[in-house]
């Protein structure tokens, strides 16, 4: 046999090898995937179930939610509660109209006050009309209604909804069918019922979007078997019309059940129906698969059949490797996703300050969970102490579309506070109109702290020199700039070196902060002490002539003569006081206070100088 009839033969056996190997390899395939149709459909149906309940229902009833809240944390509603002036009043039913005449499936907003009486009433009659006020005398008294009843006895602000019915114009059951939705929030004072707000909304889109998908048949059940929703519209809203299918295809008490699929809304709806989405399979959905796995299997041995083996080996080198790169790749974006999330202090909100979103480290540097946050104002974490101008300056830049960054001081949960150096940048469409706001934050508490630590002697408690240098500075200038008096006081222990050479530096230490002490406790709240250096103080006195400082003065030396230091016994202090003068500046004052000092000292000690009395 010749090299090419063995290069023919060897070519025929790899390719009848591959042959062999494609069409079992398709055959099992098939096979498999046959058996896999019922796993396949549990899975299909926990995907609608999902997308169903989470993406379009829960979507839904949270916005439901949303719209109840905003208008039951609403100022306008606290001040007309606080004082139920017309003024007040006006404001508030501007609130409410503003909300009802921003989304058309608000059909009813009203606000019932502790007695159950209407006060503030906003309906429409259709979705494209506008909201109307309701005028005063045909407001009505609600306390027997079942849904005051309910919501006046809750305990805590959570939201109520109502059963899904259908709205009734006249006595009569709207056609075609308008189905509706109550939700309600209790409003509190100390625990106790003030009042309520409730909101009648449309809910024909929502259920709309839950009816239909491609593989399966779509019922809502509530808890006495009466369709909600039926695929066949005239046995919808069973309970009202009386109308039920003839052939029971099943009920509550049989699911789940082959082909059946039983997935509960209450934990969504949360209301009294006990609804069940039921998800029917369709039998041509299943036929669509076993035809898309056939056709799959004979398209998989064609071109099996068509390519070599080490072709499609070699082939798949490459790919390979790109889906591990890819794999890698996404499995890094995700670490960092969680890191960001995890570490760095992130939350978006609208422009009128609603948090969307928030990073776990938000979270839990505020003290709040992420559910407590989203749908609040962002000023939940406010602290009190932060000044206006700071937000005003915030607002000034990031409404007209620049980035802000400065040093924010919050406040957590528990009432604590926490710092963060705060980046804002406004998020715009694509038409440039500003959205929403994003802040990125980072954690500066301890640098706070530090810098708090830094300002304070360890061994006094005063101010430390590079402290106490800062506030001389802006003293003296906030006393030119108000043309108000200001005066030094240096204070220097008299004899301390033998306080140290006779009884030890640990006396010392202590003589130091006793003097500290009680210079502290006996100058006012407005007057700021800093340790200048060793043995010396300097007193700060604004809104404080020379006169009223020496008159300290001489306080404060007396207070130390008449007191009996441990181990030391009586000891004394020098001070020279000086007055800021016309064209002076913080250098020039202190060199006169330290001279006036340095004559207390020439001249006996125990004794208070004033600059003035010192020839120029």
């Amino acid at each position: 046999m010749t090299q090419k009839n063995f290069r023919f033969m060897f070519t025929v056996y790899f390719v009848v090898f591959g042959l062999i190997i494609t069409v079992f390899s398709s055959f099992i395939g098939y096979k498999l995937q046959m058996i896999n149709i019922n796993e396949q459909i549990d899975t299909d149906a926990q995907r609608v179930a999902e997308l169903k309940k989470g993406n379009i229902l829960k979507s839904g009833i949270d916005r439901m939610d949303a719209i109840t809240t905003a208008l039951a944390s609403n100022e306008a509603l606290s001040e007309y509660m606080a004082a139920p002036n017309a003024e007040n009043k006006k404001n508030l039913i501007n609130v409410f109209y503003a909300i009802a005449a921003s989304d058309r499936l608000i059909m009813q907003a009203r606000f019932l006050d502790a007695d159950g009486k209407e006060k503030i009433r906003i309906d429409r009659k259709k979705e494209s009309d506008a909201p109307f006020v309701v005028a005063d005398d045909k407001l009505q008294d609600k306390s027997a209604r079942d849904y005051f009843q309910i919501v006046s006895k809750m305990t805590t602000p959570t939201h109520w909804h109502s059963r899904l019915d259908l709205n009734i114009e006249n006595g009569k059951i709207e056609v075609p069918y308008r189905p509706t939705i109550r939700v309600a929030v209790p409003l509190l004072d100390n625990k106790k019922f003030a009042g309520m707000v409730i909101v009648n909304m449309l809910t024909s889109n929502l259920l709309a979007n839950l009816r239909t998908s491609a593989e399966f048949e779509h019922f809502i059940i509530d808890k006495d078997g009466n369709f909600i929703l039926h695929p066949e519209d005239k046995y919808s809203w069973g309970k009202y019309t009386g109308q039920k299918p003839a052939n029971k295809e099943f009920s509550l008490e049989t699911l789940p059940k082959e082909g059946l699929y039983a997935f509960s809304i209450n934990d969504i709806l949360k209301n009294d129906d006990n609804a069940v989405l039921v998800l029917k399979h369709k039998k041509e959905h299943e036929n669509s698969i076993a035809s898309a796995n056939i056709k799959t299997a004979l398209i998989i041995a064609l071109l099996s059949a068509l390519i070599s083996i080490p072709l499609a080996i070699y082939a798949s080198i490459t790919p390979s490797r790109l889906q591990k790169a890819l794999v890698s790749s996404n499995t890094e974006l995700k670490r960092f996703a969680d890191i960001i999330d995890r570490y760095v202090i992130t939350a978006t909100t609208k422009t009128n300050s609603i948090i969307t979103a928030v990073s776990s480290a938000f979270a839990k540097t505020s003290g709040y969970q992420k559910e407590e946050l989203i749908g609040q104002s962002i000023s939940i974490v406010k602290h009190p102490d932060t000044p206006k101008e700071l937000f005003a300056d915030m607002w000034s830049h990031i409404s007209s579309g620049d980035k802000w960054q400065g040093e924010m001081k919050n406040q957590t949960k528990d009432g604590g506070e926490y710092w963060l150096d705060q980046t804002i940048i406004p998020i715009a469409n694509e038409g440039k109109e500003i959205v929403s706001y994003m802040s990125v934050g980072v954690d500066i508490s301890a640098k706070k702290e530090l810098e708090e630590i830094s300002a304070i002697d360890k061994l006094t408690g005063t101010m430390t020199r590079r402290k106490l240098d800062e506030t001389v500075c802006i003293e003296t200038e906030r006393a030119v700039r108000s043309q108000k008096p200001l005066s030094f006081i240096l204070v220097d222990i008299d004899h301390f070196k033998q306080v140290n050479d006779t009884h030890g530096h640990q006396v010392g230490d202590y003589v130091l902060k006793t003097t500290a002490d009680l210079i502290a406790k006996n100058i006012r709240k407005s007057d700021m002490l800093g340790r200048y250096g060793g043995e010396e103080f300097l007193i700060v006195c604004p809104d404080t002539n020379g006169e009223s400082a020496m008159i300290l003065a001489e306080k404060l030396r007396k207070t130390i003569f008449e007191y009996d230091f441990e181990t030391v016994g009586q000891k004394s202090i020098s001070l020279g006081v000086a007055e800021l003068a016309t064209h002076e500046c913080a250098d020039e004052l202190i060199k006169r206070a330290d001279g006036a000092l340095y004559e207390a000292k020439n001249t006996g000690r125990n004794q208070a100088v004033s600059a003035a009395s010192l020839p120029a």
